[in-house]
């Protein structure tokens, strides 16, 4: 990443180094395209973290040994032209590249957080979006990888300066004139040791109570440089070039290199990370690094590193870091789907190529100073390289703003009305006339005294037909309606309201009542997230046809009774199993005359006694297991069960595809078939209860399954499998009628 090259720093080339860091980024490249077994491939970073202490921490300590000093403006001016010039054309080119591609609302994002990114606060940017449920489900910002860039700078914000307070303290105590130097680097060593320590506890504590939170911050991130800082405090570079440091170089460099290739081909998502964990590749790296202090000469680890064409990436990889990830993600935004193999080929093969160009266009001039010979820039000594922090951050601010806008202001291509029934022709209409007359499967179902009387008689429901209308319109790739509902920039809002009742962020466990309150009837809704987007609709009905409701519904809570994955690990997610036991007791206790039934379908990983599960076939067993326990407690205790098939789901963001295109058809898909399958099985599960099912598929798809985002001028997903609070509600009538209690 940002660390300096090994000649820069040191008296002498650290070609092991420099073959190190091309290792790290090759790691990361090689992760994010999802190449071969390298599973820990995000150990690079980790990697990174180490080389930079301990190159940042070199040239503080020859600082220290020739001035006795450490000159904060001079720290801070190197920082800023080796880290500043390159980050900053990555940041304008991606948000650039969004405002032409992308849409106003994709643009609007990517500038907030290339924003956050200049002022080196990604990190708490990115770590506060994954503590989100909702906005975990939406595509990984371009920019994420910008969170380590800001660690490592809010790192060095503290390090020199805790540099200089122990100087400080070691004048004070001593009698001479300077102090000795071994006290010096044994102060050094232990108020950094204590720091190393503290960092990691924390970071093996907090990585199993927040993954998210520990990921990302600082606090748990700094331990890795502060081992990299140590290893150049505690050993020097002119150490006795014998026999026994040559042996030890070769035993710790090969350890080194075991260790960082271990990481890389074991670590996986499952890896609980950082963690201790993060030793393995940390300490490999360290290893690396210190065998190449003790022994000038070559190792065989490091013949094998200062091969040329490592050198070469070793050189470009603080720039082939910053464009690797903009090009894979901004592809994958702009089309809609994941990558095949040959266009993630091209695309790495872009981002060397402009990572080649960026170090010998904008990495070098900056760093060997050539910008500030001029006589002006000469007198201002170290304020302007400085300078390049402001106007950095103002530059990026002025693009987001100038992006920003002319994205907005290209989405604004005259008024196009809503969708309306007009757009169909009359076979159209008259089959969506016919199709909502019909009864839902109801195997088994007595006569409901639900159902109301023959005098409440009205129009038809005009949602189907419009839906119909709609598919059609998408298929003529008519223009997307001006006034949508809601609105694209704040889609991914637009969520139902919990009230006190919610269950997924905090521990409360209670019942808030909807609807009619007063109502003798009852109904329940229970499940996941997607029992809970169907809120707005059971309030509907509920206060339509007089129920008190009860929405039973706790986001990523598969409604099987199994134990599912933590959304944010592989750890877990036993606060699950809690409300699996809450949501049972309140059914028995409610014992609802309406009882419905909707869930995401879990198909990755579940967890028993014996451990995790990942086998497919496997899974599919035991979640369908889990239906079965489930209805075999609520079903009897329920006047009525119905489960809702869960909605069709699609591969791409709402947003990004309404907002960077003028017509409906692109935006229109067919269901994702791991939903479908997940989906299909719940309704064997019912069926093979005989419990009643509902099918709404018809309300977002037409009959060869071309499916729409747009129905009328209501968006019907928010992200890319839960329903907007809009549509939902709009559903309200529709779904009344389907269950005949509307």
């Amino acid at each position: 990443m940002s660390s300096t090259t090994g000649s820069a720093t040191s008296s002498r080339q650290r070609l092991d180094i420099q073959g190190l860091r091309a290792i790290a980024v090759l790691a990361v490249v090689a992760l994010h395209v999802g190449f071969g077994s390298l599973t820990g491939g995000f150990v690079g970073v980790d990697v990174f973290f180490a080389i930079s202490g301990f190159l940042i921490t070199q040239q503080l300590m020859r600082q220290v040994r020739t001035e006795g000093r450490v000159s904060l403006l001079g720290f801070y001016a190197r920082r800023a032209r080796r880290i500043l010039p390159a980050a900053t054309v990555v940041l304008l080119a991606t948000v650039v590249y969004a405002a032409f591609f992308l849409g106003f609302v994709r643009t609007r994002e990517i500038a907030l957080d290339a924003l956050w990114s200049a002022a080196f606060a990604a990190n708490f940017r990115f770590a506060a979006l994954e503590t989100d449920y909702f906005s975990a489900a939406l595509p990984p910002s371009p920019l994420q990888h910008f969170w380590s860039l800001a660690v490592e700078e809010q790192f060095y914000l503290v390090w020199p300066l805790m540099i200089l307070g122990c100087l400080w303290v070691l004048k004070r105590r001593s009698k001479q004139a300077e102090p000795d130097p071994r006290g010096r680097r044994r102060v050094l060593v232990i108020a950094l040791g204590v720091v190393i320590v503290a960092s990691l506890l924390a970071s093996a504590v907090l990585t199993r109570t927040s993954p998210e939170a520990a990921y990302f911050s600082p606090f748990t991130r700094a331990w890795e440089l502060g081992l990299g800082a140590i290893a150049a405090i505690a050993f020097r570079d002119d150490g006795p070039q014998d026999a026994t440091a040559r042996w030890r170089a070769q035993v710790l460099s090969a350890f080194g290199m075991f260790f960082i290739v271990c990481a890389c081909l074991q670590f996986n998502d499952a890896t609980p990370f950082p963690g201790t964990p993060a030793l393995v590749p940390v300490l490999g790296s360290v290893f690396i690094i210190v065998a190449g202090t003790l022994w000038h000469g070559p190792t065989v680890v490091g013949r094998l590193l200062s091969v040329p064409p490592l050198q070469v990436i070793g050189n470009w990889s603080y720039s082939l870091y910053l464009w690797h990830f903009p090009v894979l993600v901004l592809a994958e935004l702009q089309l809609g789907r994941e990558l095949h193999w040959w266009e993630q080929v091209l695309l790495v093969a872009l981002a060397f190529g402009l990572a080649g160009l960026s170090y010998r266009f904008v990495e070098e001039p900056f760093r060997r100073g050539v910008l500030w010979h001029r006589p002006a820039l000469r007198r201002a000594g170290s304020l302007g390289p400085v300078a390049l922090y402001p106007l950095s951050i103002t530059l990026v601010a002025v693009t987001c703003f100038g992006a920003n806008s002319y994205a907005t202001g290209a989405a604004r291509d005259g008024y196009q009305p809503a969708i309306t029934l007009a757009e169909a022709d009359s076979s159209a209409s008259a089959s969506a006339s016919a199709e909502q007359s019909k009864d839902s499967e109801q195997p088994d179902r007595p006569a409901s005294s639900d159902a109301p009387p023959a005098a409440k008689a009205q129009e038809p429901d005009p949602l189907p037909a419009l839906l119909k209308a709609s598919v059609l319109a998408a298929r003529k790739n008519q223009p997307i309606p001006t006034n949508l509902k809601p609105g694209l920039t704040n889609l991914s809002d637009d969520v139902e309201t919990v009230g006190a009742c919610n269950y997924y962020a905090t521990n409360v466990r209670k019942l808030c009542p909807r609807g009619d309150v007063d109502a003798e009837k009852t109904m329940v809704i229970i499940g996941d997230s997607h029992a809970r987007h169907w809120t707005p609709a059971v309030e509907e009905i509920a206060e339509r046809s007089g129920y008190r409701a009860y929405v039973l519904a706790m986001p990523q809570c598969t409604v099987s009774l199994v134990t599912p994955d933590k959304i944010d690990s592989t750890d877990p997610m036993t606060s699950c199993d809690d409300f699996h036991d809450f949501m049972l007791s309140s059914v028995k206790k409610l014992r609802p005359d309406l009882l419905l039934i909707s869930s995401r379908p879990i198909s990755a990983a579940y967890h028993d006694s014996s451990g995790r599960h990942t086998d497919r076939e496997d899974v599919r067993r035991a979640v369908y297991r889990g239906y079965q326990r489930l209805l075999a407690q609520v079903k009897p205790v329920a006047k009525r069960t119905v489960w809702l098939r869960d909605v069709p789901a699609l591969e791409f963001d709402p947003a990004t595809c309404l907002s960077s295109n003028k017509t409906l058809s692109p935006c229109t898909y067919k269901p994702l078939e791991s939903q479908q399958d997940g989906a299909d099985l719940q309704i064997q599960a019912a069926k093979s209860a005989r419990v009643e099912t509902v099918d709404l598929d018809d309300m977002f798809c037409d009959s060869v399954g071309i499916c729409t985002t747009v129905v009328g001028d209501t968006i019907t997903h928010r992200d890319g499998h839960h329903l907007t609070a809009t549509y939902s509600k709009e559903l309200g009538r529709t779904l009344g009628e389907r269950l005949e209690v509307w």
